[in-house]
Order: C-alpha cells, then sequence, then structure tokens
C-alpha cells in the first residue's frame, strides 16, 4: 500500500477484513505511516497518554499495548477469513509470526518467538495484535529498523521522572534491526518475506489493488476511526506501562507516598519511594 496516514492504515486493514466473504482468499496488506502513537481497542487514551503529544493518536481495532509507529517501520497485517485460520485465537500469534520469524533468519538474526512477541538477544524486536474484524482473523506486526526511546517515552502519561525511566527502561527491553545488522532495502526484505509466506504457511503471494466493495468498507472504517472517544477504556497496565512480556514500569501512591518501580525480566532492578516534602529516597 505504500505510505498510509495513520487512520488510513487502520482503516483500512479494518476494511478489507470487513469486506471479505467467507469463501475469499486471505490477504496480505504491507505499507508504512507516518509517525504516531497507536492505542489497543480497550486503551484509553486519556490515562495512556501524557496532555502534549506531538504526534497523532489513533486506536486500532486490534488488542495489544500502546505501541509506536513511524516511517522507519514497514508494517504487515495478515487479513484471514476464519476458515484458513487457527480455529483458537489464541494460537493466531504464534501462526501468523512464523514468517516473520523465518525472515529474520534468513538475514542471519537469531530471533526466538515467546508468545505473541518476537525476541533477539534478551529483548523484544517485534510485537503483535490480533481480532476478529468482519468474517476474519486480522493480526498486524512490523519489521522494526529504529526506535526512538525517547520520543515515545515523552508521550506517555507519568512524572517526569517515570518518563526518564521510560526511556532506560526501553533501552534495556526492546531492541531493533539496526542495533544488530545492516537495515535491507524495502524491496529485498520483501522479497525475503514473501518467500517465508510460501515456505512458512504455504500460500503464493499475488499483487492486489483495493476492490470497490473494499474501498467502501474502508471508508466507513475511517469514519468509525475519526468518531473514537478520546477517554474510553482503561490504562493496559494500571499505574504504568508494560515493556515486554517480562517487564513493566509503574509508578503508584502507596501509603502517602509515591512509588516508582522498574521491573526487568520479572527483577525489580530499580525502586524509589518519594515522602512528602523529600526529594526522595532510594531503596
Amino acid at each position: 500500500m505504500g505510505r498510509l496516514a495513520p487512520q488510513h492504515l487502520h482503516a483500512t486493514y479494518a476494511g478489507v477484513a470487513q469486506a471479505a466473504a467467507a469463501d475469499s482468499a486471505p490477504v496480505l496488506l504491507w505499507g508504512n505511516s507516518p509517525a504516531h502513537l497507536c492505542l489497543g481497542q480497550s486503551q484509553s487514551a486519556a490515562r495512556e497518554l501524557g496532555s502534549e503529544i506531538a504526534v497523532p493518536v489513533v486506536r486500532r481495532p486490534l488488542g495489544g499495548g500502546t505501541v509506536w509507529v513511524d516511517e522507519g517501520q514497514q508494517v504487515y497485517v495478515f487479513i484471514v477469513p476464519l476458515r484458513h485460520a487457527p480455529r483458537r485465537p489464541a494460537a493466531w500469534g504464534a501462526w501468523a509470526l512464523q514468517p516473520a520469524l523465518a525472515t529474520y533468519r534468513a538475514f542471519g538474526l537469531a530471533v526466538e518467538q515467546r508468545g505473541d512477541d518476537l525476541w533477539l538477544c534478551g529483548r523484544k524486536i517485534a510485537g503483535s495484535g490480533s481480532a476478529t474484524i468482519g468474517g476474519c482473523a486480522v493480526l498486524a506486526s512490523s519489521f522494526l529498523m529504529h526506535f526512538p526511546h525517547q520520543r515515545f517515552a515523552e508521550c506517555i502519561a507519568g512524572s517526569r521522572e517515570f518518563r526518564s525511566w521510560l526511556e532506560a527502561g526501553l533501552a534495556a527491553t526492546l531492541t531493533a534491526w539496526a542495533e544488530h545488522a545492516t537495515v535491507p532495502a524495502v524491496h529485498v526484505l520483501q522479497a525475503a518475506f514473501r518467500d517465508a509466506v510460501a515456505r512458512t504457511l504455504g500460500w503464493q503471494l499475488l499483487p492486489a489493488t483495493l476492490a470497490g466493495a473494499e474501498c467502501a468498507a474502508i471508508a466507513e472504517a475511517l469514519v468509525d476511526l475519526q468518531d473514537d472517544g478520546y477517554d474510553c477504556g482503561h490504562r493496559a497496565l494500571r499505574d504504568g506501562i508494560k515493556l515486554n512480556a517480562e517487564s513493566h514500569l509503574v509508578e503508584r501512591e502507596q501509603n502517602g507516598c509515591r512509588v516508582r518501580e522498574l521491573v526487568v525480566r520479572g527483577t525489580v532492578v530499580r525502586r524509589t519511594v518519594c515522602r512528602p516534602a523529600q526529594t526522595g529516597d532510594a531503596i
């Protein structure tokens, strides 16, 4: 699809899914988008994000938490009529991430799968979000070439100290392609992914254009995204943010004190308690 405006990107896969028939062939949508923050379908922007956001905010019609999307990522979305997908939605991630896993390995990156995420050298390099839309299983992920830790952290709700800790926590728990190898040209990456889809899912990908019914459904999905309520939903992780499946950062009021805690790979690596009229006591 080339480069799509943030809301148009998410409306496109939603519209294609809504327009699909039960006997339609699976679709792979590939594209990218200017920088924006993307919330999961049940998240509240008012609770997750700070008051001054320099990029657009879109609530995607898929599960998962807050993610950063920008031009440096290659986004792909599988839109699969349910008869072609695993019966249990819990199995969709492991199934649909197979081509990405094979693609990384084809470039010499020893990526492994952990649940619905992909990890490299002990840090997450790709997440995923999925949902049933219309009669389709829809799963989205991306190839993360670079990650702007500071820009993302500046957008998240919390104190100045919380966002500083978040930036450090992201560096310890997330990684990107450029940290490990030369980033391939887009057409080279696409060719490798196309081959991986054939080897892992048994599908031969063919070029396609949007049909009239799909364009109409995309237009409807775009209206739904624009009408989305800013404050509906909740915070995915109470008092903080999940960094990966094993790590999180929280900041909460407890017994009259502000407690800030960073957990990396299941271990508390940093904790501070700030009491009233004090700058803070490290524990």
